[in-house]
């Protein structure tokens, strides 16, 4: 039996921590409960499912279903599961009712307008929510049409640059290096160097040399995305947990802090930028960054500044980005010092590949790994794809319905206006059992380097059977930067640091995280 007053207790207790005032505890204590106890009752009332004949895992719990199984060991769950059950099936996770979708299924999905991404996502993690973006001043396609018309466009040009300052965040974490070093985790290494290129290509060269922005865009997702911790019991409250991400936006010194941060470094630069540009418009010195476009293409909203309107615009991008590439290249490092006799290969790799092209392996960065090189890499491509494969991915990539209808599944599965289906990344990545990418005497579950060696699916090239990205028209449109931002990271590190193992490399099996751990020793050649 579920305790309701006990439950509204640990609510209004949980806001404590977003450091509000007694006021705004109270104001938001009393909302707390209200939603509290509507979200419950609705529950309880119509969160049923359609009657389709879509099986269902068992459960018990009608508040958090089967997410203590789940979370206690996931990967044999969603096996045991998805074998008795079949490719498409619910499951009662994380306080919902959720259509699980897995095999050639999941195009139905990836390709149907009417699912969205973000609305299934936001629904327990809305970062622009947190960090105080008001809510419709960025519609969520935005960043999407961002990517594809100002950066993906102009990779090429950007990547000197971007490669200039992925070597400064690496030079600024491992120092002179006198004596070898230990890196307790990698982590932060490859967070420094991605934040530093994204920089110079999202706000320019001049604003990337400012190191309290850059601290910004290395730590500003991490900070924002621990202050909500889902508890189990709170899980079910749909509401609630939209009010508590509005709190921290709206009251949370961090956000303050990371918002004025980004409003004093980039302010005074968009508005000289928009001087020269109006007292010399065809004389001007008119950088070339993601910030520029903005500053010409965006239509400002009247009650907002267009400082604050653009800083919003690159909170958004950095959320969409910096995070997500950081971890992957971490896991691409941590698999490569699993078997640090890679490394010879790839260097090996690295330096036939640039004499070919005439260029000298022991010149500066950015004239070395140009465009063209770091994409013709093919062995350490191939390791990065099959990295990111093996991702510590289990049931990913929500997805609600937002249309006016219900949505039919070519198996009969109906999704109803509202409701959310989950990817089961895992089946499709890694289980062995699925007939349509089974290859006899192969372990799909196993890390094999060059699985995709010369097999024309590059680490950017999507599939039902490499979701990382996501599928179809809505696929991540920055894939192409992000790899070419680990790749280059992979193959700095190589050229000009010789880096070993200093501990077990441990790679994560449960929901927790998906980040490897394990320590490192790093030393100049």
């Amino acid at each position: 039996m579920v305790d309701i007053s006990k439950s509204i207790n640990q609510i209004v207790d949980s806001v404590k921590d977003i450091n509000l005032s007694s006021h705004q505890q109270q104001t938001l204590g009393v909302i707390a409960a209200a939603t509290a106890v509507t979200s419950y009752s609705l529950y309880k009332l119509f969160f049923q499912g359609p009657s389709d004949g879509c099986p269902v895992v068992p459960y018990s719990n009608p508040l958090n279903g089967s997410s203590a199984e789940f979370r206690k060991n996931p990967r044999e769950f969603i096996q045991k599961w998805t074998e008795k059950l079949g490719p498409v099936y619910r499951v009662h996770l994380f306080g919902r009712l959720y259509t699980v979708v897995s095999g050639r299924y999941v195009r139905e999905v990836f390709l149907n307008n009417d699912f969205d991404f973000f609305a299934g996502t936001n629904r327990r993690f809305n970062m622009p929510l947190m960090a105080g973006i008001p809510l419709g001043s960025i519609p969520n396609d935005e960043g999407r049409k961002v990517v594809v018309k100002h950066l993906t466009p102009n990779l090429k040009y950007f990547t000197a640059r971007a490669v200039e300052n992925l070597d400064i965040g690496l030079k600024e974490i491992v120092g002179d290096l006198k004596e070898p070093k230990e890196l307790p985790h990698m982590f932060p290494l490859v967070q420094r160097m991605v934040a530093r290129a994204s920089a110079s290509v999202f706000v320019g060269k001049e604003l990337a040399k400012d190191d309290e922005l850059i601290d910004v865009f290395q730590n500003i997702t991490t900070d924002i995305g621990s202050m909500i911790r889902v508890e189990s019991w709170l899980e079910p409250f749909d509401t609630f947990l939209y009010y508590r991400m509005w709190a921290i936006g709206k009251f949370s010194p961090s956000v303050r802090y990371y918002r004025e941060k980004m409003t004093s470094a980039m302010g005074p630069e968009i508005e000289r930028r928009m001087k020269a540009a109006k007292e010399n418009p065809d004389g001007w010195d008119r950088p070339v960054d993601v910030l520029q476009d903005l500053i010409e293409n965006v239509k400002i909203p009247k009650n907002a500044t267009v400082t604050s309107h653009l800083v919003n615009y690159i909170m958004a991008l950095i959320f969409a980005s910096i995070h997500t590439t950081s971890e992957n290249g971490t896991i691409v490092l941590y698999r490569i010092l699993q078997q640090p006799e890679l490394i010879e290969e790839l260097l090996e790799e690295q330096k036939e590949i640039l004499e070919n092209n005439g260029i000298n392996p022991n010149g500066a960065a950015r004239d070395v790994f140009t465009f063209e090189i770091v994409k013709g890499l093919p062995k350490l491509d191939s390791i990065v794809r099959e990295s990111m494969r093996l991702r510590n991915e289990f049931y990913e990539l929500p997805h609600s319905n937002v249309g006016k209808d219900k949505i039919v599944l070519s198996n009969g599965t109906v999704i109803p206006p509202g409701e959310d289906v989950l990817i089961n990344a895992w089946y499709n990545q890694q289980y062995n059992g699925w007939d349509e990418y089974k290859i006899a005497d192969e372990d799909r579950s196993e890390f094999k380097p060059y699985r995709f060696l010369n097999s024309g699916r590059p680490s950017t090239k999507i599939g039902d059977d490499y979701l990382v990205f996501g599928e179809g028209k809505h696929a991540c449109p920055g894939r192409w930067f992000a790899i070419q931002e680990i790749k280059t990271i992979i193959s700095l590190l190589i050229r000009d640091y010789k880096i070993r193992p200093s501990s077990d490399v441990i790679f994560p099996t449960t929901i927790a995280t998906a980040m490897p751990f394990g320590s490192a020793i790093i030393e100049k050649k």
